[in-house]
């Protein structure tokens, strides 16, 4: 599983997370429910935190 900034693709579930727009691929999404983003270290970048090895 992966981050991308990119435009969404014509089939993506677009849900707004803390007033941001996400689009998430429908083939993970059941994967999705336990993620959370989190800055990164030096606050430079951005983590996906959770989902205990369900997808990918």
């Amino acid at each position: 599983m992966g981050l991308a900034l990119d435009e969404p693709a014509a089939d993506d579930i677009i849900v707004t997370i803390n007033e941001i727009k996400v689009a998430i691929d429908p083939i993970i999404e059941p994967n999705t429910e336990d993620l959370v983003l989190e800055r990164s270290g030096n606050g430079s970048g951005i983590s996906m935190i959770g989902n205990t090895g369900r997808c990918c």
